[in-house]
């Protein structure tokens, strides 16, 4: 009787749950109905959402656990041997065995506007205009580059009239042709205290400023008193702050986090002082405007944005069709979720004569610091006249006529009219006569009935908010693309700057990788708990204030004449020496940090000064490529203790180089098992290898946001254990002998060359005789990839090639390569061939690990082209991938966009910014190529892709900055090439989709090139006390998930939080194997933010604006966090 009831309890039990399984089944197919992305296995994907089903239902009921696993262990032996559903990822840290689901699609909810199906519906796509476009360059007349624009006054009327809004503004570089600090003290300082002491005189006045750099520099040196006249004047309208960022950051070399940290730097002030929140953006100087900017505004709570430097016949074609102001909208939007409405101004510049109208002759006779005795004068020999009653209806006329030109470029009657340029209103006596004559005019012209305008001065958002009452959104076009490359006139193109001074290039991408990985622990260590936690987040005792100079050094080198390379001499060194000591104080927090995550000695102790770990990375000079910190062990100092910290959300397992002074050692992890270990001889220049150091290569297991010990002992020689291996060296083009390190006697040298090939656990590289990448191999396929140097020179005219703009005499010209010496070390963990080219220390590596760096080649190029003269340096890579003329570059790290080379344009305009990536691909195969600092690309021919590596260059181009470039420093540029073939016959996108998408190898390979692991070197050997490891993290992301941002000091409400920001990335999961998917698990479209964080009870999770500035709603922290790929979202933790 007994049985019997078992047998109908557990029956019963099993309809319950197969009842429920369909249930759940439906969900699945209703949950992500409308969702496309390929599948490597249809049949697999099903049995693996079963039993990830399955693992909720076991949650769900817990008290038929047994019934469950029975089902579930029947479902097992179901699931075909090769469907594998879970990837087993042994871990050192945690003895039980992760089952992980293979998600073979990027899965997301159908209410997303993610559009992949077709290519989503916009009124205007760029890519689609620049094919229809002639790009010829008439004369226009008074308007340049335009056409001569009639009105008809009888167009307005009593009930209709012109809205004209002008509003006061001054452009103030943080460093150009001064650094930021002489700028302040002598213009930015005054321009401020004189609009303290005008806009009050009349509180029709209005002024706007974007800048808090400058604005907190000043808002320091004023007295209670004065600080209350700026809160006034805020409240009353009359003063607004316009984007708010830091600086107004140059959109093609800035990364998006930079960005996105740059604006929260301005709006954290904001919050803390003025209480502040910006409504409306202003980019007026940037050169070439990107797709990602607006996509970061919306998410900050913004509604308008505006810009100015696009290229003029794109502006002329909008125009046309009074289409210059619109929804711009996400690439892969399909519903219109991303549009940031849009304002572009018309004419060639920002200045007053290319701001009331199409006329700059008559615009300049209104702009009065150009009265006779002030200073300045009209180019066009016609000066302005100051407004009395005997001339005030002629001139107000001959105004009204500019703005109702310009009207006619738009599809409002609201005219904005800018009046300001760079560094403006520095004068008091400049404020008078502008304010004063501007409002003589106005006020005739709203006197004046007949006339049917309304002029006045105003903000930037009172333009915005009347234009909005006027016209619905809906009835401005929408708009998909980027404003890449800009052009002010004939064919320059400002395509140079993409690559100009590459040296702090890299440095902004090396301190932007320190300054997450200094947040990010140290918020780690605030959050544990442990002793020291506690002090180390306070302003002024604690780390915070060295973690928040280092953003402003950052957010400052954003500026569109910093990151750019377009400033004075001194100023780049302004700013590399900022910069340097931002570098040094993220890894003074970083080490700190870990030493209290590790528990170690004192680590409670307040001392902000003590040193407990050094940085594996050392730079003695603003301009100096870093060094290694040598490790001298030996017979009398046998341990070295190191730690490894990995900044990012997922795990990794990579290889780990140091320098240790012997080439006897072993290496143990935490457990003090010995691991396998390389030790390779360090070449200095040709054939010569350092006699006192080597290269100690091994392969780290570092879990997502983990900090984990490793030691280095050094050994006697016969003590030597099979785990610690050395290199093979094989030296080719080498007459007569070489002097072999201790421990390297079989070195094969030969006086001749070869080709020869390199491998690891997934790709084989041959190399030809020179040392030169000639093909790669992955799986049984062959693909050529010939890398070679090529070099640019500039054009033989007035105009040439300059900081700003890239004027080529011709095609690139190969480098002549004579037979050089090429040295090739060969080993189980790295293998690498050295080659000294002209003007290139060429090195690729190919590393044999299970992560990300193993994916593809490395490629460093230390580049010095000193001794050149008007010379601009390429790499090239060439290969059978048949792209046609199509190719695909990064914006800003955040997106990817399809490029087409363009005949009917020259090189230079086919040349983009490559932030990151950029790739070309035909039906089966892609390759791309990552790049570790922002520079130049192009595909100029079919298969091939080229990047630019450095430029010197004799003279000025005429922009303003008055000098050469001629200040370069020895370059260390490092790159990732990613040859992939399709696995199965998909697309992820629809044919001509404008948007691409980087790879899953290539998506965590980038994340790992810009986020490398942090090697510190404990400096007291005989701790006794730290614990080996801290490993919070309880379950691990998807590595479709990105954490940009985690920080502490977050104002909100008057107090500080721990704040976070989430980004999902979409990959393009078609040349993604099962491997490949299990090495690099992808989400089920939502992230756990309790199993990253510690958190207390009692603590909320509230979902913000992207800079913190708006509170949202509550999110259940223990819940699951829904995300859209491409979505940003940020929050903040209440503790």
């Amino acid at each position: 009787m007994m049985r019997l009831k078992r047998a109908v309890a557990v029956i019963g039990s099993a309809l319950v749950v197969l009842i429920i399984i369909m249930i759940y089944s439906a969900k699945d197919l209703s949950e992500f109905a409308g969702k496309r992305q390929p599948v490597a296995d249809y049949e697999s994907l099903k049995f693996v959402n079963l039993e990830n089903r399955i693992k909720q239902l076991e949650h769900d009921l817990n008290q038929h656990g047994n019934e469950v696993q029975d089902i579930k262990n029947v479902m097992k032996n179901i699931i075909p041997q090769n469907a594998s559903s879970h990837s087993i990822k042994n871990s050192q840290m945690n003895p039980k065995d992760r089952l992980k689901p293979v998600i073979t699609e990027v899965l997301y909810e159908s209410n997303c506007p993610f559009q992949l199906n077709f290519v989503p519906k916009t009124d205007i796509q760029m890519l689609e205009i620049y094919k229809r476009l002639k790009f010829d360059n008439p004369d226009g007349g008074a308007w340049k580059q335009g056409w001569k624009i009639e009105v008809d006054e009888k167009d307005w009327n009593r009930q209709n009239k012109l809205k004209v809004f002008v509003v006061p503004h001054s452009h103030n570089d943080p460093g150009w042709i001064k650094t930021v600090e002489e700028y302040y003290l002598t213009q930015t300082k005054h321009i401020l205290n004189n609009m303290l002491l005008k806009l009050p005189e009349d509180p029709r006045r209005k002024f706007i400023w974007a800048e808090i750099s400058y604005f907190s520099m000043w808002w320091e040196d004023l007295g209670e008193d004065e600080r209350e006249v700026v809160k006034r004047l805020i409240r009353n309208n009359q003063l607004e702050i316009v984007t708010g960022g830091w600086v107004m950051n140059d959109e093609a070399n800035s990364h998006w986090i930079s960005i996105m940290q740059q604006l929260t730097e301005g709006h954290q002030w904001l919050q803390q002082n003025l209480n502040y929140t910006p409504q409306s953006s202003w980019a007026i100087d940037p050169f070439g405007m990107s797709l990602t900017q607006p996509v970061l505004l919306k998410e900050m709570g913004f509604r308008n944005t505006l810009m100015q430097r696009v290229h003029y016949s794109v502006k002329k074609e909008l125009a046309s069709k009074q289409q210059l102001e619109f929804r711009w909208r996400q690439l892969w939007d399909g519903t219109g979720k991303t549009d940031m409405f849009t304002h572009m101004m018309p004419f060639y510049g920002y200045d007053i004569p290319h701001t009331c109208g199409p006329d700059p002759k008559v615009c300049c006779q209104f702009d009065f610091k150009r009265l006779p005795g002030h200073g300045l004068h009209c180019p066009w020999k016609v000066p302005p006249q100051e407004i009395t009653d005997k001339n005030v209806a002629q001139r107000a006329v001959m105004l009204l006529d500019q703005y109702r030109k310009k009207s006619k470029l738009y599809k409002t009657n609201v005219v904005l009219a800018p009046l300001g340029d760079d560094f403006r209103y520095d004068h008091s006596t400049e404020w008078d006569v502008q304010y004063n004559n501007y409002q003589r005019l106005f006020d005739h012209m709203n006197s004046n009935l007949n006339l049917n305008v309304q002029a006045q001065f105003g903000t930037l958002t009172d333009y915005f908010e009347a234009l909005h009452n006027d016209r619905k959104d809906a009835d401005f076009p929408s708009l998909s693309g980027d404003f890449f490359t800009y052009s002010d006139r004939d064919d320059h193109y400002w395509s140079g700057y993409y690559t100009s001074r590459p040296f702090y290039k890299r440095m902004d991408r090396i301190l932007l990788s320190y300054i997450r990985a200094a947040e990010t622990i140290l918020t780690l260590a605030y959050l544990s708990g442990k002793p020291g936690s506690a002090w180390i987040t306070d302003r002024e005792v604690g780390l915070e204030r060295q973690l928040s100079d280092a953003r402003k050094s950052l957010s400052l080198f954003q500026h569109h004449d910093g990151i750019t390379g377009t400033a004075k001499d001194h100023v780049v060194i302004d700013y590399g020496k900022k910069m340097l000591a931002a570098l040094n104080g993220c890894q003074h927090v970083i080490q700190h940090a870990a030493h209290i995550l590790l528990s170690g000695k004192d680590a409670e102790t307040p001392d902000r000064n003590a040193l407990f770990y050094n940085i594996d990375d050392v730079r003695h000079s603003h301009d100096s490529i870093a060094e290694r910190y040598p490790i001298t062990i030996g017979p009398e100092l046998r341990a070295k203790r190191i730690a490894i910290f990995n900044s990012l959300s997922f795990d990794r397992e990579e290889v780990v180089t140091l320098h240790v002074s012997t080439p006897y050692v072993e290496v143990l992890d935490t457990k003090k098992r010995r691991i396998k270990c390389q030790v390779s001889p360090i070449f200095e220049y040709g054939s010569s290898m350092s006699q006192t150091k080597y290269q100690l290569s091994f392969v780290v297991h570092i879990p997502a946001l983990g900090l984990v010990s490793y030691t280095i002992n050094a050994l006697w020689e016969y003590e030597s254990p099979v785990e610690s291996v050395r290199s093979g060296i094989r030296i080719y083009n080498q007459y007569g002998d070489v002097q072999a390190p201790v421990g390297f006697s079989d070195i094969l040298v030969s006086p001749s060359s070869r080709e020869f090939t390199l491998q690891n656990n997934r790709l084989t590289a041959s190399f030809s005789n020179l040392g030169l990448l000639k093909a790669l191999k992955v799986g049984a396929n062959t693909v050529p990839v010939h890398l070679d140097f090529a070099k640019y020179g500039v054009r033989q005219t007035a105009e040439r090639s300059g900081a700003y703009l890239f004027l080529p005499d011709g095609d690139a010209v190969p480098l002549h390569i004579e037979n050089t010496i090429v040295n090739v070390i060969e080993g189980p963990i790295m293998s690498s061939v050295t080659v000294q080219l002209p003007y290139v220390r060429h090195s690729v590596t190919l590393y044999s690990s299970l992560g990300a760096d193993s994916l593809g080649i490395e490629i460093e190029n230390i580049v010095d082209i000193a001794k050149t003269s008007n010379f601009e340096l390429v790499m090239r890579l060439s290969t059978n991938i048949k792209n046609s003329d199509e190719f695909f570059t990064d914006l800003n790290g955040f997106e990817i966009l399809r490029r087409k080379r363009f005949q009917k344009l020259p090189i230079q305009a086919n040349y983009y910014p490559i932030p990151v990536s950029a790739y070309i691909e035909d039906d089966k195969t892609r390759l791309t190529v990552l790049t570790g600092s922002p520079l130049g690309t192009s595909s100029l021919l079919e298969g091939q892709i080229e990047i630019m590596l450095d430029r010197r260059l004799n003279q000025d181009d005429n922009l303003g900055l008055g000098q050469a470039v001629l200040d370069n420093r020895p370059t260390k540029h490092i790159f990732r090439i990613i040859l992939e073939q399709k696995t199965h016959s998909c697309r992820a996108t629809a044919e001509g989709h404008p948007s691409g998408f980087p790879t899953l190898a290539a998506h965590v390979a980038a994340q790992t090139l810009l986020n490398p692991l942090v090697r510190l070197l404990r400096t007291e050997d005989e701790d006794k006390i730290s614990q080996p490891d801290y490993l919070s993290v309880e379950a691990e992301f998807g590595v479709d998930f990105v954490i940009p941002t985690l920080r502490t000091g977050v104002t909100l409400k008057g107090r500080d939080h721990v704040a976070f920001v989430v980004h999902r990335q979409f990959v393009d999961t078609c040349f993604a194997d099962q491997t490949l998917l299990k090495q690099f698990p992808l989400s089920q479209g939502s992230v756990n933010i309790s199993a990253l964080l510690p958190t207390e009870l009692g603590s909320k999770l509230f979902k913000t604006s992207l800079s913190f500035l708006l509170l949202k709603n509550e999110v259940h922290i223990k819940g699951d966090l829904l995300m859209c790929p491409m979505e940003v979202q940020a929050f903040i933790l209440q503790r």
